[in-house]
């Protein structure tokens, strides 16, 4: 596996295919496998991702974890790799991160995608940031996920978002999770940009695709960027519970159709 250093930390990427560079970025206890698993990149784009600080097989440190500093990361991988410009999109947490990258870096950034954010001016909602608080408490205890189990916090999750429950197990199966289980306390408590006006500023064409349903991707959060950014492109998916097939297929065009139309401009 390729790795790159940055501030004393080996970070884990991956690069597939040749053309127009876009880093896909995962979201909050996943991996890069997510980008290559999500998106069919068309022959013409280079698709890139990486494990985010925390995650998969990168490293981390002692220091808080927050959305300036996985941007930070970020941009240091294209430095590294020699990329100037390029398209930068992630899912929830990964998608608070390429805004920030967006605000803080405009230059370098040819379009952006933001699919599913789970953060706007303000951080994750109060409920959603218990639930991850509730998880991260049991992960580095010895049975865990049973312990997570029995927790009164439980049957109200299941009741709310029964498919956060999924999620939230697999947690404990993964050993970046266990080992980094700080980074659910602190991302769903940060945020991508301060004000709006850090939005209202870029000037770069943005796709943002949403789906309703999701609690911990409520649709307004995706509705929040649309208003308030000036060359947006929005779409909603399919829910993958309602057709995941379909789903897939939408990301899939939105994706490639906007990175080749906007890079003919």
């Amino acid at each position: 596996m390729p790795l790159f250093k940055h501030e004393g930390i080996d970070f884990n990427y991956e690069i597939q295919g040749e053309g127009i560079p876009f880093l896909f970025l995962h979201g909050l206890g996943d991996n890069l496998k997510f980008a290559f698993e999500t998106f069919n990149n068309d022959e013409k784009i280079q698709l890139i991702s990486l494990d985010q600080r925390g995650h998969g097989k990168s490293g981390h440190d002692s220091r808080k974890l927050s959305y300036e500093r996985l941007a930070s990361d970020a941009l240091a991988l294209m430095d590294y790799l020699g990329i100037q410009r390029f398209y930068i999109g992630g899912l929830s947490m990964g998608a608070g991160v390429a805004v920030n990258l967006a605000v803080h870096a405009e230059n370098k950034v040819m379009g952006l995608i933001l699919l599913r954010s789970s953060a706007t001016d303000e951080p994750m909602k109060k409920e959603v940031i218990e639930w991850f608080s509730t998880v991260s408490m049991y992960l580095p205890k010895k049975n865990g996920s049973q312990l997570f189990e029995q927790d009164p916090i439980f049957p109200s999750i299941k009741d709310t978002y029964p498919k956060a429950i999924d999620t939230f197990k697999r947690y404990f199966e993964d050993d970046a999770s266990v080992n980094y289980y700080k980074k659910f306390i602190d991302i769903p408590r940060d945020r991508p940009i301060k004000c709006k006006s850090e939005l209202t500023n870029l000037t770069i064409p943005t796709l943002i695709l949403a789906n309703n349903y999701d609690v911990i991707h409520p649709i307004e959060y995706s509705l929040f960027y649309a208003r308030n950014m000036k060359k947006t492109s929005y779409y909603e998916l399919t829910p993958k519970t309602v057709d995941a097939e379909k789903h897939k297929i939408e990301i899939d065009t939105y994706i490639n159709t906007f990175i080749l139309s906007n890079s003919k401009k």
